[in-house]
C-alpha cells in the first residue's frame, strides 16, 4: 500500500521553532524523518512532537510510520511553552483511494465533512462519484465533489457510505459503514386535532420533520392543555365521563400513568387548561368556572365532584364569574387566569375572604384564549381574538406582536431557548424571546412547521 505524504506548512509557526521531514513522498510502511531545523533550544531543552494520531516523541529529530491514510497536524513544542511551537498539517494519501469522515462519533443533524483521499501523482484524469443513504441531507458540496458535507436525519447502525473514485480509465469503489446515533435536542411537543403526539427536535439552524409519540396504551381525542415538569409530559385530554383524565408521560421511557381521571357519572369537560406552580398541578373547568389543584405527585385519582381538588371557585372567589376562558399562570404567589373580564389576578388569601382581590383585572381588547407568561422578564403574552399580545406583568404597556393568527389556542415561553412560541391554521411559529423585551418585535417571526397544533409545549431538556 502506497502512500503520499503532503505538508502544508501552518501560519502558527511561532519564532525560531521549524521542521522538516524526509521523503517527500513516503509509502505507507516507510520511515518518514522530522529533522528538528529549530534555532532555538540547547542540550537541556525539551522537545515535544505531536503526530495527529495519538502518538508522540521527545527525541528532538524522531522518526515515524504512518499506517492510515489522512490528515494529521504535526505540533513541536520546546519546553512545554506555546510560544514556542511549528505546526504542520499532514495528508497521507493511500494508494487505493479511500476517504475520510471529519467526525469520529457522528450524531444526527450535526454536520460531518467526508473527503476523498487519492493518490495520483501521475496526474490523469480524476472523478468521484458518492452514494449515500437516503436520510442524509447535503449542505456543502454535491455526489460529483471530492469533497462532501451531509448531517444524517436518522439514527443507524449501520450507515453504508461509498465513493467511486476514477483514475484515468479505472475505478474504484470504497464503502465505510458509520454508527450515527441520536443527537439529544431541546424539542417541541404537539397535540393535533386528531389527538396524535408529535415531536419535532429544535436543532439551530435545521428544520426537522416531526415524530410521532402518541401512547400505544391510551386513547387521545380531544388534548388541550400539555405542560413539562421534571421529564414527565402532562397530558390534558379533555372529555366528558371516564374518558377524561390527565395523564403523566416519562419522556425518557415513553411509560404512560394517570394523574386523574373522571368518573364515570361526571358529564363535564373539567381538563380545558392548567399550569404547574411550586409542585402543584392547576386546572381549569371552564364550564362551571371552578378551578383545581393537586400536588404533581398524584397518580391514580379519581375526580366525582371536584370537592377533594377544588382550589377556587365563584362562591368562594369574588369575581371569578367572570369566567375561565383560556390559559392560567403563576407568577410571584399571583394566580393568573384569562377571563371574559381580561387577565384575572389573585392571591391564595383572597380565595373565601368575600373580598375582590387587592389585584386587579388587567382589562384586554377581547377575551384571552391563552396566556403564557416569561417570569424571567416579567411578561405575559396573550392570544386575543386574532392577536398575538404582549404586557408588562401589572398590565402596563401593552402591544400588538402579531395580528392576523387564526383559529389559535396554542401559545408557550421556553424561557432557556429563548423562544415565543404560538401556532394556528398555518403551524407552529416562534419569536426571539430577547426580540420582545421591550413590548415590540424586531425580528420576523419563523416557522419550525405548518402543523395546525391545537396545543403544544417545548421540552428544553436536551434528550
Amino acid at each position: 500500500m502506497l502512500v503520499a505524504l503532503v505538508v502544508a506548512e501552518s501560519a502558527c509557526s511561532k519564532g525560531d521553532i521549524d521542521f522538516s521531514y524526509s521523503p517527500e513522498e513516503p509509502r505507507c510502511g516507510q520511515t518518514v524523518i522530522f529533522s528538528n531545523k529549530s534555532t532555538k533550544g540547547d542540550t537541556d531543552s525539551k522537545w515535544e512532537w505531536k503526530f495527529g494520531d495519538g502518538s508522540t516523541s521527545t527525541v528532538k529529530s524522531p522518526s515515524k510510520v504512518y499506517r492510515q491514510a489522512g490528515v494529521y497536524m504535526i505540533t513541536l513544542t520546546l519546553d512545554g511553552k506555546n510560544y514556542q511551537k511549528a505546526a504542520k498539517e499532514i495528508t497521507v494519501y493511500d494508494s487505493i483511494p479511500t476517504f475520510t469522515a471529519s467526525e469520529i462519533n457522528i450524531g444526527t443533524y450535526s454536520a460531518v465533512t467526508f473527503t476523498a483521499l487519492t493518490y495520483n501523482p501521475y496526474s490523469l484524469p480524476l472523478s468521484y462519484e458518492w452514494k449515500l443513504p437516503k436520510d442524509v441531507v447535503i449542505t456543502d458540496g454535491d455526489e460529483y465533489s471530492n469533497s462532501i458535507t451531509l448531517y444524517f436525519t436518522h439514527p443507524s447502525e449501520n450507515a453504508e457510505v461509498t465513493l467511486n473514485t476514477t483514475v484515468g480509465d479505472k475505478t474504484t469503489e470504497k464503502t465505510i459503514a458509520y454508527k450515527v446515533i441520536e443527537t439529544p435536542a431541546p424539542s417541541c411537543i404537539m397535540a393535533t386535532a386528531d389527538g396524535h403526539l408529535l415531536r419535532q427536535r429544535l436543532y439551530t439552524g435545521i428544520l426537522t420533520s416531526p415524530d410521532t409519540i402518541t401512547p400505544d396504551d391510551i386513547q387521545l381525542t380531544n388534548v388541550r392543555q400539555l405542560i413539562i415538569s421534571d421529564n414527565i409530559l402532562y397530558i390534558f385530554e379533555l372529555r366528558s365521563g371516564a374518558e377524561g383524565a390527565i395523564y403523566a408521560m416519562d419522556l425518557n421511557t415513553g411509560e404512560i400513568e394517570t394523574v386523574i381521571r373522571n368518573a364515570a357519572s361526571v358529564t363535564d369537560y373539567v381538563y380545558s387548561t392548567g399550569t404547574i406552580s411550586d409542585g402543584m398541578l392547576y386546572f381549569a373547568d371552564i364550564a362551571n368556572q371552578n378551578i383545581y389543584r393537586i400536588p404533581l405527585s398524584t397518580r391514580n385519582a379519581i375526580f366525582t365532584d371536584g370537592k377533594q381538588q377544588l382550589y377556587a371557585s365563584e362562591s368562594t372567589l369574588k369575581g371569578l364569574a367572570s369566567g375561565v376562558c383560556g390559559g392560567i399562570g403563576v407568577y410571584n404567589g399571583i394566580t393568573h387566569i384569562g377571563s371574559t373580564q381580561g387577565i384575572y389576578r389573585f392571591r391564595d388569601s383572597d380565595i373565601g375572604s368575600g373580598n375582590a382581590p387587592a389585584t386587579t383585572i388587567i382589562t384586554t381588547e377581547e377575551a384571552p384564549l391563552n396566556l403564557a407568561i416569561d417570569p424571567l422578564a416579567g411578561k405575559i403574552y396573550t392570544v386575543e381574538g386574532t392577536k398575538l399580545m404582549v404586557r408588562n406583568i401589572d398590565g402596563s404597556y401593552v402591544n400588538t406582536l402579531d395580528d392576523g393568527i387564526e383559529s389559535s389556542w396554542a401559545l408557550c415561553v421556553a424561557g432557556s431557548l429563548n423562544y415565543l412560541v404560538s401556532a394556528d391554521k398555518d403551524g407552529v411559529f416562534y419569536i426571539p424571546l430577547v426580540q420582545t423585551r421591550n413590548n415590540t418585535v424586531v425580528a420576523e417571526h419563523k416557522q419550525l412547521n405548518n402543523i395546525a397544533a391545537i396545543t403544544l409545549t417545548i421540552d428544553e431538556t436536551k434528550r
